[in-house]
């Protein structure tokens, strides 16, 4: 750098996508300013609730110059990736800024340079910058009606730590995505009542076939048709998790490529979720519809028609637990028009490129079946090498 000023390039974030970002950065010559905006590295992963592990399996989850160890284990928990990660800035020859909470990413086309600006007023000037937020930024919890004379605690799932914690009440837990299944089976230690309200029938899919993780077959069929994997996948599940329809959990209506592709959505992986819906643990029941005090009024199964005679139910919880997604807050962040589609979501990733904003990439946006981990090394690395061919061009 001639100028102390003005950076290589900016990393914004330093969970696995932004510290896998440095790395590579760093490897190949550049100098990365890596701005976190949580108080440690590996706190992403450090707040995650108790018990939660790896579902892409320790081969699979190699980061960038880094593997878990054997003493991990086949499903790496919390504490093992908090490990790695808090590894990578001495390993990668970088240091992260903590406790960087951004709030605008401006392009200065005069002087062909990218300006960061923090919550607190601090400025950073960069001549390129990697969008390493993740795609669990901001919590979301729906609107309902009635919702604000509800007399119990109403939390995202984001907040969920241990099921201790709701010993002995009626947790309705929001959602059917992987997230909200594992948080339902592993309140019902402790709960004494635990009830899932969902809108679609999830995809529920074995963790690992015949002893090779599910990931391991999405790297096989990574760029395959949709169509044939979304066949695989349906047989899958129908073969090796079966029919819930009597539990109240359907095959889905709509194959999983399409699913992701409106709401990226991803299968349900937790097999005591299953066991636990079997034994009746766990009540399944349609979205909610209103609230009014205490009563929370839902639709009696995923597929009841609204409208149609005595399909609501009610239901008295001490306690709701929203698992219902996040939103990346990119289009608040990255001043660039277009840059997201109408969920937040960049329209670019990876090495590519959007037309107004040079030398801006996003990396940890893709999570798919091949895994999220497992994406981020492939992008870091294909990001750090056009990143240093186009500054090294005075581009």
């Amino acid at each position: 750098m001639k100028n102390n000023d003005i950076h290589d390039v900016a990393v914004v974030g330093a969970g696995p996508a932004g510290l896998s970002a440095a790395y590579e950065l760093a490897r190949a010559g550049l100098e990365p300013l890596v701005l976190e905006r949580t108080a440690a590295v590996g706190d992403v992963w450090r707040n995650h609730y108790d018990g939660v592990r790896l579902n892409s399996g320790r081969y699979f989850s190699a980061l960038s110059g880094s593997k878990f160890p054997l003493s991990a284990g086949s499903w790496p928990s919390r504490e093992e990736v908090v490990r790695l990660l808090e590894t990578f800035p001495e390993r990668g020859g970088f240091t992260v800024q903590t406790n960087i909470d951004i709030k605008q990413v401006n392009y200065d086309p005069d002087r062909d340079l990218w300006i960061i600006t923090s919550i607190d007023g601090k400025r950073f000037e960069s001549r390129a910058v990697v969008m390493a937020i993740g795609g669990c930024r901001i919590p979301v919890i729906p609107k309902w009606e009635g919702m604000e004379t509800f007399p119990g605690e109403i939390i995202h799932s984001s907040k969920f730590k241990n099921a201790q914690d709701f010993s002995g009440k009626h947790v309705l837990v929001i959602g059917t995505g992987n997230s909200a299944a594992e948080i339902a089976s592993r309140l019902t230690e402790h709960a004494s009542h635990v009830t899932v309200s969902g809108r679609t029938p999830p995809h529920i899919l074995p963790k690992s076939v015949y002893g090779i993780p599910l990931i391991g077959i999405g790297v096989w069929t990574r760029y395959w048709p949709g169509t044939i994997v979304d066949r695989i996948l349906s047989f899958l599940q129908r073969s090796m998790i079966g029919n819930l329809s009597a539990h109240g959990l359907p095959y889905p209506t709509l194959p999983l490529s399409k699913q992701y592709a409106i709401n990226n959505v991803v299968p349900i992986l937790y097999r005591p979720f299953v066991d636990d819906v079997r034994a009746g643990r766990i009540r399944i029941v349609g979205p909610i519809q209103k609230i009014t005090g205490r009563t929370v009024h839902v639709l009696r199964t995923l597929t009841t028609d609204p409208g149609s005679t005595h399909s609501l139910t009610t239901l008295e919880p001490d306690v709701i637990i929203a698992g219902t997604g996040f939103r990346t807050g990119i289009s608040k962040l990255v001043q660039v028009p277009g840059i997201t589609d109408e969920n937040d979501r960049s329209v670019i990733s990876g090495d590519q490129e959007f037309k107004d904003a040079p030398r801006l990439y996003f990396i940890g946006q893709v999570n798919p079946l091949s895994g999220l981990l497992r994406e981020i090394r492939l992008e870091a690395g294909r990001i750090a090498k056009k990143i240093k061919q186009q500054l090294a061009a005075g581009r």
